[in-house]
């Protein structure tokens, strides 16, 4: 069995209990909104649920470096605007370095609701920009930082450790998230497979090793394959380091990719849908099937109450891989019940044909 539970530990000492999903915040593909102020700068409708959800204590939050750069989490009428108080109620921060949002592409499974505003201007110089601010705080953050994955982009594995290594030396003690590019100039897959030993033992060193969900293929059973794949080769590398799997959030898909072998998930996905016994369904149907709102509910009150009842799914899918992993994957019933059997056989299937999984079963 490649899944597995485990502990990493931050810089300030604080114990993070994997697997860990995280909730994810980015303006790419919601509303941008201009300031009145007479410039061209933006912000983004998603300021509102940042501030919502940096009110109370979490265990963990993404957010991107490009939205902290364009200031579009600093919305005019909001009270509390420094990026220092969105994040500081979270015992884990991680950051992205901008790649999401300097594509105009979206994961698989999200919505395209506005299109990508790219902004020009936002390159390695200001991604450390933005380290050196986040770095300045009297109390540091607990920060997991990403390279600057658009720099490695269609460079050799070995260029684009080189160039992490780089960020990662110079703004110690934040922990170190690989993220990892396809290393061919034509190529937009992370081919797992075509990793040798050595190219694994080169990734020794890293905290956390990441790959998007998107760059792990087409096909889900081929991102399977892949992430299984990683797991094992990194075992027999002897590194411990989590997989994490960025834009790998789905209430349904993220058990899977937790049985072929990664620990970590973040996503906006819980921004976008409504996760309801196990699925997601479109959002503007959370308050037809919640009884304590129904048709007549506001959009705004539908949407707050969709994204709270989704962090608590998110607590709740967590609890459910680690109780699976304990039964060492015999039992499914602490699933709901409109997904258990699907996720069952989806998991016979991933044994009996990934290899790796297979060996070690």
């Amino acid at each position: 069995m490649l899944a597995r539970q485990r502990n990493i530990r931050l810089a300030n000492g604080t114990e993070i209990q994997l697997p860990l999903l995280v909730p994810a915040f980015s303006s790419k593909g919601f509303k941008l909104i201009g300031r009145r102020n007479g410039t061209d700068s933006h912000y983004s409708e998603v300021a509102y649920a940042l501030e919502d959800f940096g009110r109370y204590p979490a265990l963990s939050v993404l957010i991107s470096a490009y939205d902290l750069y364009f200031h579009h989490f600093d919305a005019p009428d909001l009270h509390h605007r420094h990026v220092e108080t969105y994040l500081r109620n979270s015992e884990v921060v991680f950051l992205d370095s901008g790649g999401y949002e300097l594509t105009t592409d979206f994961d698989s499974t999200e919505p395209r609701i506005y299109q990508q505003l790219l902004k020009q201007g936002f390159e390695e110089v200001q991604y450390r920009q933005v380290l050196n601010e986040l770095s300045q705080f009297a109390e540091p953050l607990p920060l997991v930082i990403a390279n600057f994955d658009q720099a490695g982009k269609n460079r050799t594995l070995e260029e684009q450790i080189e160039i992490a290594r780089h960020i990662f030396e110079d703004f110690r003690p934040c922990m170190s998230d690989f993220l990892i590019k396809p290393w061919t100039r034509t190529g937009d897959i992370v081919k797992t497979s075509e990793l040798s030993d050595e190219d694994f033992a080169s990734l020794r060193g890293f905290d956390i090793i990441g790959i998007t969900e998107k760059e792990l293929g087409r096909d889900l059973f081929e991102r399977l394959k892949r992430i299984a794949r990683l797991r094992a080769g990194l075992n027999e590398a002897g590194i411990i380091a989590p997989i994490h799997v960025w834009g790998g959030l789905d209430p349904l898909i993220t058990p899977l990719f937790f049985f072929a072998g990664a620990e970590i998930f973040d996503g906006i996905s819980w921004l976008r849908y409504s996760f309801k016994d196990g699925v997601a369904i479109n959002r503007e149907c959370h308050a037809l099937l919640s009884p304590e709102l129904g048709v007549s509910t506001p959009r705004n009150a539908n949407h707050a109450h969709a994204s709270l009842e989704n962090l608590s799914a998110l607590r709740n899918i967590s609890e459910a891989l680690t109780e699976w992993l304990l039964l060492e994957g015999e039992s499914f019933e602490m699933f709901p019940d409109r997904v258990r059997e699907s996720l069952r056989k989806a998991y016979s299937k991933m044994v009996s044909q990934i290899d790796v999984l297979r060996r070690r079963t």
